[in-house]
């Protein structure tokens, strides 16, 4: 497959691990951690729950497919390393948001500043 094809395989599955991770902050925020929530809202947790492994999976693939196709495969710079860091954070991330549910607001805010980090990195590569 061409570059091109990775890039678009990666962009969608970041759009699939941005609104997962989205929806179930807000649903985070909404039930703020209660345990009797209605089983529409687990339902709709579990859904968004393997719309993230998918997209997960979709990012991991593409990313690592770009790598090979940039000749990054034998030496890793920084940036590469520290993306993957960041990918590690949104996969535990549906986690840590059912964790700290009272704090779903806060998570609005943090995971679209740590895809913006993971964007500068992947766009600028400083390090």
């Amino acid at each position: 497959m061409s570059i091109e094809v990775y890039r678009v395989l990666h962009v969608l599955g970041i759009f699939g691990l941005m609104c997962s991770l989205g929806g179930l902050a807000m649903i985070a925020w909404q039930t703020r951690g209660a345990q009797a929530v209605k089983d529409e809202t687990t339902a709709a947790r579990k859904r968004l729950t393997m719309v993230h492994g998918i997209a997960m999976l979709i990012v991991l693939v593409a990313g690592f497919g770009m790598m090979a196709k940039l000749g990054l495969m034998t030496t890793w710079p920084v940036w590469v390393i520290l993306k993957i860091v960041i990918w590690v954070f949104f996969g535990a991330a549906p986690v840590l948001i059912k964790k700290g549910a009272e704090r779903g607001k806060t998570w609005i805010i943090v995971l679209p500043l740590l895809g913006a980090t993971a964007a500068y990195l992947a766009i600028f590569h400083p390090v």
